[in-house]
């Protein structure tokens, strides 16, 4: 029985953990002993660590384990110290798993001026958030080239689903660029995400491979914004210019309203003989209106 180890169930983390549970043991690594009580519940092994402790307290891990790394890095700076204590102590250990699968962000390609971006587009991030990620894929890939251990990273883009949904900024009436200066982001939904890590642990890959992940349906936040209100009959959000939105909208949304690119995921699909079950957004809220026992309109 192949030994799955997730490092940070957040929602993707028990997406994945819940998928695998009907054939396999799982055993997730969280900071609190209420998230691993939550585990525990759900079926998984629980093992309570700390990420910014060195060495890390792991759970055993053998030649035929999968680890899940979901964790995310610190929220400032731009290294990921978490991903050095992890590896550092696998290291220590003399512990390689069969493979690990890491979730990164298609941020470390940075602004690409609306164009397509493949696995083969240079990495230049220009914000801290890009960079974190991007260091740790760094680490991950020097400590691949030393070590008997399958590495495959997911470059994912927007993350949505039904817990994941901006229903109080739109309640709430926050602002949104508008429409026709918006620039060009990407999504996938939580499920697909899920299935596409178990896919990348479960193929026949290359010692390293890099896969961009998204639903290949680029938009801008601004329509998933009034998508998401049309969805679910809330008010639509109001229209701002740019420079309106660089004084009332937090750093963070701009940082992403700073980058546009259309996201290539050919790759993934192909090679992971992937199947979309959400590939368009009106298909994915269809699902998280289900979800949540929501008319859809």
């Amino acid at each position: 029985m192949i030994n799955n180890l997730i490092i940070g169930c957040g929602d993707i983390g028990r997406r994945v953990g819940q998928k695998l549970l009907k054939q396999h043991a799982v055993t997730g690594v969280v900071r609190s002993a209420e998230t691993a009580a939550q585990l525990n519940q759900l079926g998984f092994v629980s093992c309570i660590a700390n990420l910014d402790d060195s060495p890390v307290k792991l759970p055993a891990i053998t030649a035929d384990t999968v680890i899940y790394y979901f964790a995310p890095p610190p929220d400032e700076g731009e290294h990921d110290p978490r991903m050095a204590n992890f590896l550092q102590t696998l290291t220590a250990i003399a512990a390689y798993p069969a493979k690990i699968i890491y979730i990164s962000t298609t941020a470390v390609y940075g602004e690409s001026a609306g164009n397509w971006v493949d696995e083969q587009s240079p990495t230049r991030p220009n914000n801290a958030r890009g960079k974190r990620r991007l260091d740790a894929e760094s680490q991950l890939i020097a400590f691949q080239q030393r070590h008997p251990v399958t590495i495959t990273i997911l470059r994912v883009a927007g993350i949505y689903g039904a817990t994941r949904l901006p229903f109080q900024q739109i309640k709430t009436g926050k602002p949104i660029l508008k429409l026709e200066i918006a620039p060009f982001s990407n999504r996938i939904h939580a499920s697909d995400l899920a299935d596409i890590c178990i896919a990348a642990a479960q193929q026949n890959s290359p010692p390293l491979a890099i896969f961009n992940v998204s639903d290949g349906n680029p938009g801008s936040i601004s329509q998933y914004f009034q998508q998401v209100a049309l969805a679910f009959k809330l008010p639509a959000p109001p229209e701002i210019t740019w420079e309106a939105a660089q004084q009332q909208l937090s750093p963070g949304m701009l940082s992403y309203l700073k980058e546009s690119k259309r996201i290539d995921n050919r790759r993934v699909i192909s090679e992971l003989g992937i199947s979309l079950r959400y590939p368009t957004l009106e298909e994915g809220l269809r699902q998280c209106a289900e979800e949540l026992n929501c008319d859809h309109t």
